[in-house]
C-alpha cells in the first residue's frame, strides 16, 4: 500500500501542481455566467478566438508529450499574469490583447496536459472541479473586487511552472509513467472541436445581422449543439451521453453558485472552505466508483435549495446567509465534479478523455446556456443579480441533470447484468 501512495503522489503531484495555475486566470470566469456569449465580433477575435483554438489543436495532437504542454501552459499563464500586473503593453492594445490570449492559450494547454496524464475518474473529477473551483475565486466584480496582490498571483503561476518542471523530470526518470497516447479518431475529433468557440461566434454574428438577439443566441446554441453532438458520436459509445450531461450539469449549478457567492457577499472565507470540500468529496466519490447517484443526488437536492431560496433568505438584499451559500456551493461543485467523474471511465476507454472533458465539454455547456437565452430575456430585468427572477427554471435544469445521471447508471447496470455482455450504453 506504500508503494502504491507513493505512484499515486508522484503521478498526481505535478498536474496537482499545475492546476493551482488556473486560480490566476479570468478564462475559468465564464463557467459560472448564464448570459449569452454576445457574438461580438472585433480586430482582436483572431487572436481571443485563434489563440485557444491553435492550443486545443496542438493539445490533442501533443496529449503523449503532456508533460510538455503543462511546462508551456504554465509558463504562458506565468507572461500574461505579470502583463495583467506590470502593465508593460498598457498603450499598446493589440499587444495587450495578445499575451491575454497567450494566457487563455496557456490555460487550454494546461486543462489538456492534465486529462491527458489522467489514469482514473478522480483526477478527472479534480481537473473539472478545479476549473469551477477557480471561477468561484474570482468572486462577483459588482459585489467585492476578485483583485489579488502581485504577489499571490506569481505564487499561483510559480507553483505552476513547478508543477509542469516536476513532469518533464518524473517522466524522464521514469518515475512517473508516460502516458497513453488518445486514439487517432480523437485527435481528430479534438481538432475539429477547437472550432467551437468561432462556430459559436460566427453563427450568432450572422443570424443576428438579420434577428433580435435572443433568436440569434438560441440558432447559435442549436447549431453549436449539432456540431459537438456529432463530434461527440464520432468519438464511440457513451461519449455523447456522458459528455453533453456533464455539460448539462455545469450550466445548471452555474446559477446556484452565483446566487451563492451573493448570499456569502462573495466572500472567500464562507466560499472557500465549502468549495474545497465539494471538490474533495466529488473526487473521493469518483475514486470509490460512487459518483453517478451521489451527482444526481447533488442536482436534486440543489434544485429544491434554489428553488425555495428566497423564502429561506427572506430577501435577496440579505448578505448574512453564509450557511446557506455553504451548502449551495458545497452541492454545485460536487454535483459538476461527481458528473465529470461519472463520464471519465468511458471515455478514459475510448482513449478521448482530453478532447471530451476539454473542448467537447465546454461545447455542449456552450450550447445548452445559448439555447435557454430566449427563456431568459435579461435585457427587460434592470437588476445586477437577474438569476434570482429565474429560480424555478435553474431548478427544473437541475432536475433534468439529475435524470440525466440517473439514466447513465441505468443503462450501465444494464450493460453489466445483460446475460450476453452486449452493450447497451447511449
Amino acid at each position: 500500500m506504500q508503494n502504491t501512495r507513493r505512484e499515486l503522489g508522484r503521478l498526481w503531484g505535478p498536474p496537482a501542481l499545475a492546476l493551482i495555475a488556473l486560480f490566476n486566470t479570468p478564462l475559468g470566469g465564464p463557467l459560472l455566467s448564464t448570459h449569452s456569449a454576445g457574438f461580438g465580433l472585433s480586430k482582436y477575435a483572431v487572436t481571443s478566438l485563434g489563440l485557444p483554438a491553435l492550443a486545443v489543436i496542438a493539445g490533442v495532437w501533443n496529449a503523449k508529450r503532456w508533460q510538455w504542454l503543462l511546462v508551456v501552459g504554465t509558463l504562458a499563464k506565468l507572461v500574461a499574469v505579470i502583463e495583467s500586473h506590470v502593465y508593460f503593453f498598457s498603450g499598446r492594445p493589440g499587444l495587450t490583447f495578445l499575451i491575454s490570449g497567450v494566457g487563455d492559450a496557456g490555460f487550454v494547454l494546461i486543462v489538456i496536459g492534465v486529462l491527458a496524464a489522467v489514469r482514473d475518474a478522480a483526477m478527472a473529477a479534480a481537473v473539472v472541479g478545479v476549473q469551477l473551483v477557480a471561477a468561484l475565486f474570482l468572486g462577483l466584480d459588482w459585489l467585492s473586487s476578485p483583485y489579488r496582490p502581485m504577489a499571490v498571483d506569481l505564487l499561483l503561476a510559480v507553483i505552476g511552472v513547478v508543477g509542469g518542471a516536476l513532469a518533464v523530470y518524473g517522466t524522464r526518470t521514469g518515475e512517473i509513467p508516460r502516458a497513453e497516447p488518445i486514439g487517432r479518431r480523437a485527435v481528430i475529433v479534438g481538432t475539429l472541436a477547437a472550432l467551437v468557440p468561432t462556430v459559436l461566434t460566427v453563427t450568432g454574428y450572422l443570424i443576428k445581422l438579420e434577428l433580435p438577439a435572443l433568436v440569434a443566441a438560441a440558432g447559435a446554441g442549436v447549431t453549436v449543439l449539432l456540431f459537438v453532438t456529432v463530434l461527440a458520436i464520432a468519438l464511440g459509445k457513451g461519449a455523447l451521453l456522458r459528455t453533453a450531461t456533464a455539460g448539462l450539469v455545469l450550466l445548471a449549478v452555474a446559477a446556484p453558485l452565483t446566487l451563492a457567492l451573493y448570499f456569502s457577499a462573495s466572500s472567500p472565507q464562507v466560499y472557500g472552505p465549502a468549495a474545497v470540500i465539494g471538490l474533495a468529496a466529488g473526487m473521493l466519490a469518483g475514486h470509490a466508483g460512487r459518483s453517478m447517484l451521489l451527482a444526481a443526488g447533488a442536482c436534486a437536492v440543489l434544485a429544491v435549495v434554489t428553488l425555495t431560496s428566497t423564502e429561506l433568505t427572506g430577501s435577496y438584499a440579505d448578505l448574512k446567509q453564509g450557511g446557506l451559500a455553504s451548502l449551495m456551493i458545497v452541492l454545485g461543485v460536487l454535483a459538476a465534479t461527481s458528473a465529470a467523474a461519472t463520464a471519465a471511465p468511458a471515455l478514459i476507454e475510448l482513449r478521448a478523455l482530453p478532447v471530451a472533458l476539454g473542448p467537447l465539454l465546454i461545447g455542449f455547456l456552450l450550447g445548452f446556456r445559448e439555447l435557454i437565452q430566449p427563456f431568459l430575456s435579461y435585457s427587460r430585468i434592470p437588476s445586477q443579480l437577474p438569476e434570482a427572477d429565474y429560480t424555478s427554471l435553474w431548478a427544473a435544469i437541475l432536475g433534468i441533470a439529475a435524470v440525466a445521471m440517473v439514466a447513465i447508471a441505468a443503462l450501465d447496470r444494464a450493460k453489466v447484468t445483460s446475460p450476453a455482455g452486449a452493450s447497451v450504453d447511449g
